[in-house]
């Protein structure tokens, strides 16, 4: 009997562990034939929210063919939100809308992707992850006269390797801070981004502010950056934006904090490959400077 159970647990745990393999960076779920893309669009978001809020819509690169819906999950931003630590930066739920000649695909970020690249061994956080997962597909299916087309694309890989990601020397522990200065409370800092933002410096605007308990994330777009990132990996990688600063910190000791560029452009575009990645290698430092000036 014990040997049974024994089996019964190692097969349960090696299934648990096989449902993760193939992990990738994106999932294409359906497609909406329609040269109205404005009109698929409203299907998305009124089939999506059923299930989640839609906190707002924005067109990366300034393109009205390409619209990501940036989402909320109350029971995942909670397990982002008691995970901590670099998990912030796996907020939020985005889905994307990308016509093309009449077709308009559908796709998403896989949540069990980002949450494996920000917080290596959070399993809770990571089975969480997972039923958003299912949940975005069940609610993408229900798209007015969408044609499931399901596919998996982006990089592949797997839990312990998009964990311990890094390129070039830069990875998830070289997080750097925006400017120097250090704020009293995550309210000071918020206030302090959002006053920079309001007047687009460096060509930088706002997209959503995401409050949580411990941290405020807030998502920024740059449609020049934003060109230039298609030009490497593709259009249909829009789901990559917008890119997140995360404010954090206890009181007297705040500060915003993004991702190294290098590593969150790998991240969404490394199935690219290096060849395209070389063509544009100035683009993630100008980009890290480019951020570190909304605060001097």
């Amino acid at each position: 009997m014990f040997k049974k159970t024994l089996l019964v647990i190692v097969a349960i745990f090696f299934l648990s562990k096989l449902s993760f393999a193939g992990l990738t960076t994106y999932e294409l779920v359906g497609v909406v034939k329609s040269d109205n893309h404005n009109a698929v669009v409203k299907s998305v978001k009124a089939a999506l929210s059923k299930d989640f809020r839609v906190i707002t819509l924005f067109n990366p690169a300034g393109d009205k063919n390409l619209t990501v819906l940036i989402l909320q999950d109350e029971t995942f931003f909670n397990a982002v939100d008691n995970t901590g630590r670099n998990s912030f930066f796996a907020l939020p739920l985005r889905v994307g809308v990308q016509q093309a000649k009449g077709v308009n695909n559908v796709m998403f970020t896989n949540p069990v992707y980002v949450a494996a690249a920000y917080a290596k061994g959070e399993d809770k956080l990571l089975k969480t992850a997972k039923t958003v997962k299912n949940k975005l597909e069940k609610s993408l299916l229900s798209v007015a006269n969408i044609s499931a087309a399901k596919k998996d694309f982006g990089y592949s890989t797997d839990l312990d390797e998009i964990g311990s990601w890094q390129m070039m020397g830069q990875s998830i522990y070289t997080i750097s801070k925006i400017g120097s200065k250090k704020f009293q409370t995550i309210d000071a800092a918020v206030s302090a981004i959002s006053d920079s933002l309001k007047k687009h410096t460096n060509g930088w605007t706002q997209v959503y502010a995401i409050k949580l308990k411990n941290a405020e994330i807030i998502g920024v777009s740059n449609p020049k950056f934003e060109k230039e990132a298609f030009e490497i990996g593709g259009n249909n990688h829009l789901c990559a934006f917008p890119i997140e600063i995360v404010i954090k910190g206890e009181k007297g000791d705040v500060a915003a904090w993004i991702l190294p560029e290098m590593y969150r452009m790998s991240l969404y575009f490394m199935d690219a490959g290096m060849g395209a990645f070389s063509a544009h290698m100035s683009m993630p430092g100008e980009i890290d400077a480019s951020l570190s000036g909304l605060l001097k």
